[in-house]
């Protein structure tokens, strides 16, 4: 069973519905695309998105009353406002995941790179990050970070937000299967029942 996942390495949503989507694919055997994307810079201008600064004050308040509980619920640790949120370089990191994924490391690097920003108060678009990323997923930083500043990722890159918005995806998490959207860390339950049909 396919599923094209979209994400982006900045989402909060993302993170707090990681690990229970790899619950996922291991226990249906998944065959995951995996699909990181520019969702600041063009899925929200192409579809109709605000980023978090621009948004009413209301839904700011009421996103960070989510996050708390949706990790709350889930056992998760986050930092609602960590310090190096946006990162300078939002696009390097999404760049790295993909090339871990090239070089056979699925989802793993795009968790790590979400756990760094979301829980452990660090700078994903620093270098040194992303090299204790790799270090911890057994990679060799050197060979990753020539494949992520290749042109063949950064196309992938563009790409991968090209189909998100051609795909009718507007957010991030978003798991395709069947054609069919499920959008955000709450629709897993809906995912799971329609892997079970």
């Amino acid at each position: 069973m396919k599923i094209d996942y979209y994400f982006s390495v900045l989402s909060p949503f993302s993170y707090l519905g990681a690990e229970r989507f790899l619950k996922l694919v291991t226990k249906y055997d998944l065959d995951v695309q995996e699909k990181p994307f520019d969702l600041i810079g063009e899925i929200f201008p192409n579809t109709g998105g605000l980023p978090v600064p621009k948004r009413h004050p209301a839904r700011q308040k009421y996103r960070l009353l989510e996050l708390d509980r949706i990790a709350n619920k889930h056992g998760l640790k986050i930092n609602k406002q960590p310090k190096f949120f946006p990162p300078k370089d939002p696009h390097l990191p999404a760049k790295f995941a993909i090339a871990s994924n090239l070089k056979g490391n699925k989802l793993n690097f795009g968790i790590e790179c979400q756990k760094s920003l979301w829980s452990l108060e660090k700078d994903i678009s620093d270098h040194n990050t992303l090299k204790e990323i790799c270090e911890k997923l057994s990679l060799n930083f050197k060979e990753i970070k020539e494949v992520a500043l290749s042109e063949d990722v950064n196309l992938k890159y563009q790409k991968n937000s090209k189909d998100a918005v051609d795909n009718d995806v507007f957010g991030a998490p978003t798991y395709v299967f069947n054609n069919e959207i499920f959008w955000g860390q709450d629709r897993l339950d809906y995912l799971e029942d329609a892997l079970n049909k």
